[in-house]
């Protein structure tokens, strides 16, 4: 089959589309059905019983039912289109013996519909406007008509259509609130579903980063150990056989880095897709920057003799990070502090200290910003620590600070031990 026979062949066939046409159809051949039945029925009414002329008799009638119609699109124009016979059918009638006046019958069931179907349809003023007018245009038209005292017939005209009428447009109105309330709920539980799902998606992933870790990392130190010790188990060994265990030992050791390093992707779906360069120690500047302009006062960072040190791209990552969270913090719950940020270097391993002072903006939103996302950011950053090996620990100063202290191995490879 070519590439224009497939453009071209028609769309499946659906069972749902097909009754929804369906459903759309008998809505309009109903209505329809209904506009016919009251003009061939009002017509002749208005001629016979009322003793209007022709082109009024038949103009007026098609005119109520077009608003019918009109409504049931358009309802604010249908209801404005149908006070117009409403009004006129009476200055331009001569009924013969005890005819209803102001409305003909066929006039109130046409008017009752109109108010209905703009009460389904429209904001419940739309249907209320057309109501209150219909029955202001009945009692000014009883005045109008009948000057010298109006019938007890006319009277009960005019009560009977505001009854009807108003009723039915309570009970439309009623409805149509209804079904958008079930609409609305169905929003709802769709929206509750879905961050029901995300939620079950983000513990199953932190569920399978942390098995991932006890597994993986079990035995990749156990292959790293094996081939470390190869050569002092195995005296006999060849200077090949040597470098060949080594060249075990470093991959996999490369290999415990980089799966360390990756697992935090799956705690978090849109980790993954962090494409760019990521940022090292050497772009502490512009983060400290970012911070100033927050409003926190930074002193330049005591860096010790980090520089002389080769430190793990990972490990530089993870160190940028938890100084990223510890100025987020700062900002947010101690704004105007001042803030002291150390780098030293013990052994083999970075540490990595943020301090700031006492606040007394920062306490009294302490106060104010309570809920269940209070200590995620320590959260995380304890488990990005101790992805690679680290630790972090949080506590407050004497003086009615906070401290965060990060101890960070320089090389990835030394995670290995634990």
């Amino acid at each position: 089959m070519g590439e224009s026979e497939i453009l071209s062949s028609p769309t499946p066939f659906s069972t749902v589309n097909l009754w929804r046409m369906k459903g759309i159809s008998w809505v309009w051949l109903s209505t329809a059905a209904v506009c016919i039945a009251l003009l061939a029925v009002g017509a002749p009414l208005n001629m016979n019983l009322y003793q209007m002329a022709l082109p009024f008799a038949l103009g007026l009638a098609i005119l109520h039912v077009a608003a019918l119609g009109l409504t049931a699109a358009r309802p604010l124009a249908g209801v404005m289109v149908s006070l117009i016979p409403m009004a006129m059918l009476p200055l331009v009638s001569s009924p013969v013996g005890l005819a209803p006046m102001p409305f003909s019958v066929v006039a109130i069931i046409t008017q009752v519909l109109v108010i209905c179907v703009a009460g389904l349809r429209a904001h419940w003023m739309v249907p209320a406007v057309g109501w209150l007018t219909s029955v202001v245009i009945g009692v000014g038209l009883n005045y109008v008509t009948m000057p010298h005292g109006q019938t007890v017939g006319a009277q009960n005209n005019v009560v009977i259509f505001a009854a009807v009428s108003g009723g039915l447009m309570v009970a439309a109105v009623v409805a149509q609130q209804w079904q958008h309330m079930r609409t609305e709920l169905a929003a709802e539980r769709t929206v509750s579903a879905e961050e029901q799902s995300r939620r079950r998606l983000a513990e199953e992933r932190t569920r399978i980063a942390r098995e991932l870790h006890d597994v993986v990392a079990h035995g990749m130190s156990v292959v790293v150990v094996q081939a470390t010790t190869a050569p002092y188990r195995h005296p006999g060994l060849s200077a090949e056989l040597k470098k060949e265990f080594d060249d075990i030992a470093v991959n996999s050791r490369r290999a415990m880095t980089e799966m360390r390093s990756m697992l935090g992707s799956l705690r978090n779906a849109d980790a993954g897709r962090e494409l760019g360069p990521q940022p090292t120690l050497a772009d502490l500047p512009q983060l400290f920057a970012s911070a100033r302009s927050a409003g926190i006062r930074i002193s330049e960072p005591k860096l010790s003799d980090v520089e002389h040190h080769d430190i793990a791209e990972v490990i530089a990552l993870t160190a940028y990070r938890i100084v990223q969270e510890a100025l987020s913090n700062v900002i947010r719950h101690a704004p105007g502090a001042d803030v002291d940020v150390e780098f030293t270097v013990r052994g083999r391993n970075l540490s990595v200290r943020v301090t700031n002072s006492n606040s007394d903006v920062g306490a009294l939103m302490a106060q104010l910003d309570k809920g269940s996302h209070v200590g995620q950011g320590l959260i995380g950053m304890r488990e990005r620590a101790g992805i690679v090996g680290g630790t972090v620990s949080c506590l407050p100063t004497p003086d009615g600070g906070f401290q965060v202290t990060a101890q960070l191995p320089l090389d990835a490879n030394g995670s290995t031990s634990r």
